[in-house]
Formats: C-alpha cells, structure tokens, sequence
C-alpha cells in the first residue's frame, strides 16, 4: 500500500506540474493585447496603434517592437511608452496607411524579461480596411516627367561641329589671340544665388499661379511644391532629392543629419505629393493650401538653421572665382 500511494502522489504531482505549466503558457498569450483603428482607412491617414501587456507578476523589462518591424503599406512615424506598473506595460504608435486594399499589421515580437529569463511573444495579425474615397476612371498612373524620344544619328553632325571648332580655335589662336589678351579688363564676381531666396522666389510664384487658376491643377501644384522642396534640398545638402524616390530622400536627409523640423516638413509635402500623383488621390482648396504652409514653414525654418551653411557656401564662391581670375591673369 505505502509503494502504491507514493507512486500515485509522483503522477499526481507530475500532472499538476505539466497542468500549471500550461495554464501560465496560455494566460501569457492572453495577458497581450493590441488596439487599433475599428474604420476604415483612407490613403495616407495617420493613426494610433497599441499593444498592452499584462503579467500576473511583476515583468523587469518589456521590450515592444521598434520601426523595423513595420514596413510594406505601414509607415512608422513615432512611439510613446507607458508603463503603469511593474506588471502592466504599454506601447503606442503612431503609424500612416499607404495601401490601396485591404492590409494588416503583421504578429509583432513583445519580449518580456524576468527574472534573468526572457519570454517571447507574438501579438495577433490586426486587420486594415482600405477605404476608397475617389473612384475615376480615367485617373490612371503616370511618370513624374513625360518620356522624350530622341533621335539616333547624332554623331556626324558631333563630328562636323567638332572640326568647325578645332578650326575656329586654331584661327583664334593664330591671329587674334594676343590682341584680345591686350583688351581683357578684369570680370566682376558674379552674383552667388542665395538657395533661400529662390526656394522664396518659387514659392511667391506657386502660390500666384495657383490662386489665378479657375480650375485647380492639383497634380500640377503638389509637384512643384515637392520639386521645390526637393531642388533646395539638393542644392544646399548635396543630396539626389530629384532623382530619388519620398522614402529615400528621406533616409538621406536623417543620414547626413539635417535638421529634424525640415525632415518633418519634407515628408508632409511629399507624402502628399506622392498620393496626388499616384495613389488617384484628389485633395480638396483646403487640403492644398495646408501643404503649402508647411513649404512656407519649410522655408521658415531654412531661415534659421541654414543661414551659417549658407555663408560658408557663399564665402567659398566667391573666393574661388577670385583665385581662378587670379591665376588666369597670372598665366598670361
């Protein structure tokens, strides 16, 4: 009797165990919870996205999900953290739709630490509902710039201006080069181009064109609201705006370190470029008048965090022409 009921109570034991073990496994899984938006979502709407956790006892660390975890028709624009208490852990996102059709935030990783020991959980797929707020037929995808046809044969007529060059400057040098040397007065310095006084002047010139127009050319208007954006960009920082797509120019803007309010500015303008252009998106009077705010805050802020960049660019100029003149003169 005494070996059957010690060998009862080990099963037993065993059993509650693998019970308990179970159960903690299960209410880990139901202790993560996310919320999101309940409608539907229009193309390029911002909105908050968050996971909760809940442990039944106290949790050293949470570790929720970063940026990288989203992607695809998911931009991730910020995350705030809110830890209630030890055992009650929270995240929320700010994040922006992009897609076309109905999507879904992927099972993202939650680690929780404790006790030296790190459990890893996955929240549930959340859905997305795209909704559709313009429905035209006729509005279809086009390039930024329209494609020209150029002609093929080109190299004999490259050659024969090559040679009435190469005779043109043989004659210049021959008989007229000395004389015209005599003649030469000192060029002066050319005007250097200040980028925020044409970013201004393109601007004045958007606005005007647009107010005068009866019928609004909203495509027209958000591309060269971008396109001033992008040239200024370009020009000042050193960066392929122009030729690059919204989310690399954005990327180079964080790597070379440009200021946090500009890049902010930027991704209002071209984001909603973008859908203009692409996503058969059409923005209301409204709509377009607060995009070119934020160009004029743009530039605003240009003002102020550029104007040292800007001297030094100016000094460089101009010092330079003045040593190419120097050593010209020195030469002849």
């Amino acid at each position: 009797m005494i070996n059957i009921d010690r060998h009862s109570f080990y099963r037993n034991l065993i059993t509650f165990i693998g019970c308990f073990c179970l159960i903690s496994g299960t209410s880990t899984a139901q202790n993560l919870s996310t919320t999101g938006p309940s409608d539907s979502l229009t193309v390029g709407e911002i909105f908050n996205f968050s996971i909760a956790v809940k442990n039944s006892s106290p949790a050293e660390k949470v570790i929720f999900p970063d940026s990288n975890s989203f992607g695809g028709d998911i931009e991730f624009i910020s995350v705030k953290h809110y830890k209630v208490s030890a055992a009650n852990d929270s995240a929320q996102y700010e994040l922006q739709f992009f897609g076309i059709e109905d999507n879904a935030i992927p099972p993202l990783p939650v680690k929780i630490v404790s006790n030296a020991d790190t459990n890893l959980v996955f929240s549930k797929p959340y859905p997305l509902f795209y909704k559709q707020t313009i429905a035209s037929e006729q509005d279809e995808f086009k390039p930024l710039k329209p494609n020209y046809a150029f002609p093929v044969i080109l190299w004999p007529y490259l050659i024969a201006l090559l040679i009435l060059l190469s005779i043109a400057f043989f004659i210049w040098w021959k008989y007229f080069r000395n004389q015209q040397t005599e003649s030469v007065e000192p060029k002066p310095v050319p005007e250097f181009k200040n980028p925020i006084q044409e970013l201004e002047s393109v601007l004045i010139s958007i606005k005007e064109e647009h107010t005068a127009n009866s019928e609004k050319d909203f495509k027209w208007f958000y591309s060269e609201l971008g396109d001033a954006l992008r040239w200024y960009i370009e020009e000042l920082y050193k960066i392929p705006a122009l030729e690059s797509t919204t989310r690399e120019v954005l990327r180079y803007m964080d790597a070379f370190g440009v200021d946090v309010q500009l890049v902010k500015h930027t991704r209002t303008v071209l984001n909603e470029a973008d859908m203009t252009k692409f996503a058969k998106f059409k923005p209301t009077l409204d709509e377009s008048w607060t995009a070119y705010k934020e160009g004029l805050a743009f530039l605003e802020r240009a003002k102020i965090v550029d104007s040292s960049r800007i001297h030094r660019m100016k000094v460089d100029f101009e010092s330079q022409f003045i040593q190419k003149e120097e050593e010209k003169y020195a030469v002849g």
